[in-house]
């Protein structure tokens, strides 16, 4: 058996930002992944023999707070144990306040994938990221961006959707990020922090409803496909029009099925989790890279519990009319409409309405 796995390191928990939905940052001491713990990550990851392809994600916190020159130590560990036809891909997502000619320099060498986060107009970027003195960062942001594209490097941007960018609507989002200059983006629904024993309806901040993200998907859609311009990507549309049409392509996990066992995060402390989404929960943590292997790590009770629940919830999945097309959508958004959705997802993915929407309004002849 091969695998592509994905691993989100947590290279730091520190943060220069404050964002008002996130609770990635930690501060205090050992909230930076010493070497030693990267390298014997690197050293599990790509030894083992069902690894055919291995991305390395560098998130936090806010990565690019460790030296380029850590990331310049990690290259030659991966270089020197990477086995003959294993892919390695190294990304970073960074909210891109410190990109400067040294990070420009790094992702250009090791041909690193950088997304960064534009969480739109400004009215909703500088309301949820605020840096530690709590002044809005999108100019820095924007600036970022404008040096990356300078460079010549792909950038991906990632918009994250709370409440408030709900009640402004898709066609504010759209429009800003056309008149910005970013064709490239995807969003993501804000998620609280996980609470495992949260009863069904709870109330909770953060929280976005599967009707609402539907809704904003579908005007999202329809001012993309009323503007006509072929040459912007949005990830969560190209993906439906990529399965509905059969087009070959990468796909963003959340529609990708099969997750678990194939997706990881690692800890600064070399702790082995699920999802980040799920960091918090107890039954999602898979062990530790210090004293395990990922071959022991799959093979772990938690894992294994996990693993038979999924098959229980993607058995049931199969009565959905689109799961060719969801794969079954994301656990982790069946685990949050579980505790805090007032129409808990059964089973659906909650994708169906959107892909129905994008299926009976085509756009251009690549749908047709």
């Amino acid at each position: 058996m091969t695998r592509n796995v994905g691993l989100i390191v947590k290279v730091t928990r520190h943060c220069n930002l404050r964002c008002s939905y996130c609770y990635d940052w930690r501060s205090g001491p050992e909230q930076r992944m010493p070497f030693r713990v990267a390298a014997r990550m690197t050293a599990a990851a790509l030894g083992d023999r069902e690894h055919q392809a291995v991305e390395f994600l560098w998130h936090g916190g806010e990565p690019t707070l460790v030296p380029t020159e850590y990331f310049e130590k990690v290259m030659v560990v991966q270089a020197r144990l990477r086995r003959p036809g294993q892919t390695v891909v190294n990304s970073i997502h960074t909210n891109a306040v410190n990109i400067d000619q040294r990070w420009v320099d790094l992702f250009r060498r090791h041909n690193w994938q950088v997304g960064i986060s534009v969480d739109g107009p400004r009215q909703m970027h500088d309301r949820h990221r605020l840096d530690a003195a709590g002044r809005g960062t999108l100019d820095r942001a924007l600036r970022g961006y404008a040096v990356l594209r300078s460079e010549g490097l792909g950038v991906g941007v990632i918009a994250v959707i709370d409440r408030s960018t709900l009640a402004l609507g898709p066609e504010a989002l759209f429009d800003f990020m056309v008149d910005v200059g970013i064709d490239s983006y995807g969003v993501n629904f804000a998620m609280p922090d996980p609470q495992p024993d949260a009863p069904p309806g709870t109330a909770v901040a953060h929280y976005i409803t599967t009707k609402e993200r539907t809704e904003f998907l579908i005007g999202l859609y329809d001012r993309w496909r009323a503007g006509g311009d072929r040459r912007i990507g949005i990830r969560e549309i190209d993906t439906v029009r990529q399965r509905l049409a059969r087009v070959p392509g990468s796909l963003p996990c959340t529609y990708g099925g099969n997750c678990i066992g194939n997706l990881y995060t690692v800890e600064a402390n070399g702790d082995v989790n699920h999802c980040c989404y799920l960091l918090g929960d107890p039954k999602y943590q898979w062990g530790s890279i210090l004293s395990q292997d990922f071959p022991a790590i799959r093979r772990s009770h938690n894992m294994m519990t996990i693993m038979a629940e999924r098959a229980d919830e993607e058995a049931a999945l199969q009565t959905c009319p689109e799961v060719a097309v969801c794969q079954g959508g994301c656990p982790m958004e069946t685990y949050m409409s579980a505790r805090h959705d007032p129409e808990p997802l059964i089973g659906c993915c909650g994708q169906a309405e959107f892909i129905r929407h994008v299926r009976a309004h085509p756009a251009w002849e690549w749908d047709r």
